[in-house]
């Protein structure tokens, strides 16, 4: 099996729903958001301001830092219209995301002059003209690939894949985040901002997920052991992500055209989001929807094409149930203490 394009989360809403961990872990760079905002050039009137929110997914994480950016460029010019591209892959489903920019929660509810639309392309390849974006948002999406290798029996997570079983990965996610940032080197204006949140791991290789991925690892060979699941399948599923290390993620920021300004490594923790683990059994209650949001398309979209309906969905509810008593069994370990890299970089000038 070779390479597959990129995974979307689940739709309709549900990813939305269940994606507290992401804005957790994107908070770490709210107040550097606010700060590129008011640093980057304003373009001359009539130029609207053009910010780019790389990986939009559903729309419910992204309100509040939109928010807090065009309210920073206002209080510079009041009157500079600003646009909002969201971006996300074909594939995604923008329907919550219209929805949300459409209700008092919004960004634009009570701001004039600003213009929100889409992007329905890969964030690895051009999304904008060359010099017009003046500000870059990513939050919780660099980590993605924009290809996923051939998976590793036994093995969903790269983290838990021995060196030369990762190498794949680490070369895809090499090339995909250099790729990004030549793009949006294309596209920024001279002293344009990124500031970007991504999943990450610390020096020693780990990210904070391995005793989730363990389990989910675990409960995929039972579902093949009792007849559920074919070895095929369980051999093709993978978690088409790679974590980089600080080093990985700074190595090629300068030589693709931006100055570092900022960068750090923090933790986000799952259980403290959840409501702590104390009672297991309401924890896995709590947490496994989150699990399925970010799981389920990537994983079981490797069922073979044969699969009835109703066989996929056994084999959804087997691997969730069986995943919930796990987790149930040991919420300490299944709960992500997630790693985090935050960065801000500007856009030297030509």
């Amino acid at each position: 099996m070779g390479a597959v394009p990129e995974s979307v989360m689940l739709g309709g809403g549900f990813y939305s729903r269940h994606s507290q961990p992401q804005r957790a872990a994107a908070r770490a760079a709210d107040a550097w958001l606010v700060e590129a905002a008011t640093a980057v050039p304003l373009p001359e009137a009539p130029t609207p301001l053009l910010i780019g929110d790389f990986g939009c997914a559903g729309g419910a994480n992204e309100m509040a830092p939109m928010a807090a950016a065009v309210d920073a460029i206002r209080a510079r010019n009041g009157a500079v219209p600003v646009e909002v591209a969201h971006t996300d892959l074909p594939e995604n489903d923008f329907g919550p995301l219209f929805a949300l920019l459409e209700s008092p929660d919004g960004y634009p509810a009570g701001r004039t002059g600003v213009y929100p639309y889409v992007v329905g392309r890969t964030l690895y390849g051009p999304l904008f003209p060359d010099r017009r974006l003046h500000l870059g948002w990513s939050a919780i999406t660099l980590h993605w690939l924009s290809e996923s290798p051939a998976g590793v029996p036994g093995r969903t997570y790269p983290n838990l894949m021995s060196a030369e079983q990762v190498e794949p990965f680490r070369a895809r996610a090499e090339q995909d985040w250099r790729l990004f940032l030549a793009e949006r080197a294309r596209e920024l204006v001279d002293g344009g901002e990124l500031v970007i949140v991504a999943g990450a791991s610390r020096p020693d290789g780990t990210s904070g997920a391995e005793g989730l991925f363990t389990m989910i690892d675990e409960e995929l060979a039972a579902l093949v052991a009792a007849g559920t699941l074919r070895p095929q399948e369980s051999e093709r599923i993978v978690y088409p992500t790679y974590n980089r290390t600080p080093a990985e993620w700074t190595a090629p920021v300068a030589e693709c055209g931006f100055d570092l300004l900022a960068t750090e490594l923090s933790h986000t923790d799952d259980a403290e989001t959840y409501g702590g683990t104390a009672d297991g059994a309401a924890f896995a209650e709590r947490y496994l929807p989150f699990v399925r949001a970010v799981t389920e398309r990537p994983f079981f979209r490797w069922l073979d094409p044969d699969r009835t309906d109703q066989q996929r969905t056994e084999i959804l509810e087997a691997f969730y149930g069986g995943l919930a008593a796990r987790i149930a069994a040991d919420p300490a370990s299944a709960a992500c203490r997630w790693h985090v890299v935050s960065l801000r970089l500007r856009r030297k000038p030509r």
